[in-house]
């Protein structure tokens, strides 16, 4: 990540380092309360299923419908390549959220721990 900051303009890392400064603050700060985890766990449930679930069938009958790349008998080749364009089209609509859900959570826990100082280690007690 170190090297993609070099390659950001000076101008547009002067204009978001407040936003920055804010959202470290926020992840620092935070705290859990059984409430916040519900209401969020909900919340993120309903983008999953618009994003994971809505969003790649809703492609699908698209392309289907109004593009027509359905699956022809024809040998037509290029009927072929849209039909697997289709579905390679899918799978990025399906992937990236799904990849997402994993990794945001893991590098904000990260950036977390970074920010309060804590170790990456799991803290052990007593004999085992």
């Amino acid at each position: 990540m170190k090297l993609a900051a070099k390659f950001i303009p000076q101008g547009v890392k002067e204009r978001a380092q407040p936003g920055v400064v804010r959202f470290q603050s926020f992840v620092r700060d935070f705290e859990w309360t059984w409430t916040k985890a519900v209401v969020l766990a909900l919340v993120l449930w309903l983008v999953a299923i618009g994003l994971i679930g809505f969003l790649p069938s809703w492609w699908l009958y698209f392309a289907d419908q109004k593009l027509g790349w359905s699956p022809c008998p024809c040998p037509d080749t290029l009927g072929w390549a849209k039909f697997k364009a289709r579905d390679l089209i899918a799978i990025v609509l399906f992937s990236i959220p799904f990849g997402g859900f994993i990794m945001v959570p893991y590098h904000l826990q990260r950036l977390r721990r970074r920010l309060r100082s804590e170790s990456e280690s799991r803290p052990t007690g007593g004999y085992r």
